[in-house]
């Protein structure tokens, strides 16, 4: 389009200031042209902060990734993996799993992981990322003149510039432009080998998940940091500890093969060729013998027979090979090594699974106490019943004729009526099953000790809630007498019987909260409702007594003054009747409520010695059948399960 000339420009603004214009529209543009006031900086500052905070930012934590399509199914399925089985997992690998699939070209980590000498891990490695028809690189140069001295880990990544970093405080990160690491996308982590071959308890071999120690703030100890590989090369300067942590069969069982994880042994041999030097779980090679070839090859390439002839020799081609085995990326093709890896992962969680339920079943069958255990405690048993009901008729016996007993005769009401209840609870608190009662604490203890008493969790420290306890006791008081309560399960007493309540009839009632009667709770029992009583009819016998009396010998007063015929005879019989007929009315009831107090306390406590036993037989019969199934962790091993199989259906798909 043409530029607008000057002149329609002019002509145009010529026509604008002679248009007509009304005045209330004039009078409306002139309000506009107003200034409108401005808004305080804090309000405006206030409102750009809020119409920030709505907008998600595109570096976002939670930002969905970009998975590819393809890998999408796998993806979901170790997430979930993560989520349902992280007690049988290795989480360290599975975040490891989880970045290979962020690409189709992720990066292969490998550890090689040697002795103390990390100057000959770092020949190793030198040795295989060399490029022979170049001249020696600086890098090279620069990976031997690392020093050791801080005992961090060296990360080795490709970069186009030979750079360190060393900010990191557990590892050292070399950028270097080896063709090996930027054609197979690979990381190297040098580090010294551990001295465990297995993680405990998780059947996940040390070496994929070595560990950078970290030095803790607070003690000043060192912890380890899971750095997990997807390969490990173990360089080890004898044999004999490598081959038998590395056995066949050691690898089979943990799903680990020859192409995860090998060992390397340097020898001071000078010809190795390549059948002397299988790759299997050690293999000998000869690291001097390999330098000298690439130094031979370097300095002419006519020696190309002689490096070839030295590097087989030296047993590296193999090794060399084994390096970068599996790290080849296609289009829409799961990586080897991420696929080996996630396959590791499956057959790890599995085996944690089966482990776990072995040691359940080993808990369950330790659990089941023998019977000729049961048979010991049954014959405890029978000697503390027989025991005990001799106790209760011998002790009776020798209360009830004793001095104390004597005391509460009828015709000793007058001045021991205040004695009563202390002389009836005294013979319940020392003459009525008081060895009986400390024999089945001793049995329970045994019982317990058995195995036949359900196991509950203790908890001796207490949080105090700020307020004083009355009943707490001093550090330096003696300490509690014990209770059979303490041994007894706490749905046995879930809630403590009331003293009015009886413990037999409330054990029938609800055999599940109180299966099993207490001695000292039927003595109290019988202490609560049994004593009052007793001393109420002392009270209300002897005030019969003396008011019968009275009014008899009143009556007979009053006829001998009223009647002038009464003789003192007559008179003084009336009083004798009435006297004889209160003391035999007193003697009568009194003696016939001793009498049922005794056969009282003697039947009840021959059924709580019965009771006691049948209860305690009952739990040496039915106790220690083993452990009842935990169903929230059944649960939780059947989620993991199902977790572990949904990883496997999704690796068998990526593989079709």
């Amino acid at each position: 389009m043409p530029p607008r000339s000057t002149h329609t420009f002019i002509l145009s603004r010529v026509q604008l200031q002679s248009a007509y214009i009304c005045p209330s529209c004039h009078f409306r543009n002139a309000f506009k042209s107003f200034p409108k006031p401005r808004r305080p900086a804090y309000r405006a500052a206030a409102s750009a902060q809020r119409r920030a905070s709505t907008i998600a930012s595109v570096t976002a934590v939670n930002a969905k990734k970009d998975i590819p399509q393809a890998f999408q199914p796998l993806y979901e399925a170790l997430t979930t993996l993560q989520r349902e089985a992280a007690v049988y997992s290795n989480l360290s690998q599975v975040q490891l799993a989880l970045r290979g699939l962020e690409s189709e070209n992720a990066i292969t980590r490998i550890a090689v992981l040697g002795g103390p000498d990390g100057r000959k891990t770092r020949r190793l490695v030198k040795a295989l990322l060399a490029d022979p028809l170049l001249p020696e690189q600086d890098w090279e140069k620069h990976l031997l003149s690392l020093e050791d001295s801080d005992g961090r880990a060296l990360l080795l990544r490709y970069g186009e510039q030979l750079a360190i970093d060393q900010s990191h405080p557990l590892v050292r990160t070399l950028s270097l432009p080896s063709l090996t690491l930027q054609s197979h996308n690979l990381e190297i982590l040098i580090q010294a080998a551990s001295p465990h071959s297995e993680e405990e308890g998780s059947g996940t071999p040390m070496y994929l998940t070595p560990g950078l120690e970290s030095q803790t703030s607070a003690t000043g100890r060192f912890a380890p940091v899971m750095y997990p590989v997807h390969k490990a090369l173990i360089l080890a300067q004898g044999g004999g500890i490598t081959q038998t942590l590395l056995a066949p069969r050691t690898m089979e069982s943990s799903g680990i093969g020859e192409d995860m994880i090998t060992a390397v042994v340097d020898t001071p041999w000078n010809e190795l060729s390549s059948a002397e030097a299988p790759l299997g779980p050690v293999n000998p090679i000869n690291l001097q013998r390999a330098e000298e070839a690439i130094a031979t090859f370097r300095k002419s390439l006519d020696n190309s027979f002689n490096y070839e002839h030295a590097w087989f020799e030296s047993g590296m081609p193999k090794l060399s090979t084994w390096l970068t085995e599996g790290t080849e990326a296609l289009p829409l093709i799961l990586k080897p090594t991420v696929r080996r890896l996630i396959e590791t992962l499956a057959i790890h969680a599995e085996h944690a699974l089966e482990q776990e339920e072995s040691n359940q079943l080993q808990k369950q069958a330790s659990s089941v106490v023998p019977t000729s255990t049961r048979e010991t405690l049954n014959h405890y048993l029978s000697n503390w019943a027989e025991t005990a009901h001799t106790e209760l008729r011998d002790g009776l016996d020798i209360a009830f004729n004793g001095k104390q007993w004597r005391k509460t005769a009828w015709w000793k009401l007058f001045w021991r009526i205040d004695d009563i209840s202390y002389i009836f609870s005294d013979i319940l608190r020392q003459s009525w099953l008081l060895n009986a009662d400390r024999g089945i604490l001793y049995l329970a203890g045994r019982i317990e000790q058995a195995g036949l008493l359900p196991s509950r969790p203790t908890n001796p420290y207490q949080i105090s809630s700020g307020r004083p306890n009355p009943q707490a006791r001093l550090i330096d008081s003696s300490p509690p007498n014990p209770r059979l309560s303490d041994l007894i399960p706490p749905t046995a007493f879930a809630a403590a019987p009331s003293p009015t309540t009886h413990p037999l009839s409330l054990a029938e009632k609800n055999t599940q909260t109180h299966p099993i009667p207490s001695i000292s709770h039927m003595r109290s029992y019988l202490l609560a409702t049994s004593i009052p009583p007793m001393q109420s009819l002392a009270n209300r016998l002897l005030l019969h007594c003396l008011s019968t009396t009275f009014l008899t010998s009143s009556l007979s007063a009053l006829m001998y003054i009223s009647i002038s015929t009464t003789s003192a005879y007559e008179a003084g019989g009336i009083a004798a009747v009435g006297l004889v007929f209160s003391l035999r009315r007193l003697q009568k009831k009194w003696e016939e409520a001793r009498g049922r107090w005794i056969i009282l306390v003697s039947e009840e406590g021959r059924r709580v010695l019965r009771k006691v036993e049948d209860g305690w037989r009952g739990v040496v019969r039915d106790g220690g059948m083993g452990l009842e199934e935990d169903v929230a962790a059944t649960e939780e091993r059947e989620k993991a399960r199902r977790a572990v199989g949904r990883l496997r259906d999704a690796v068998g798909e990526m593989g079709r």
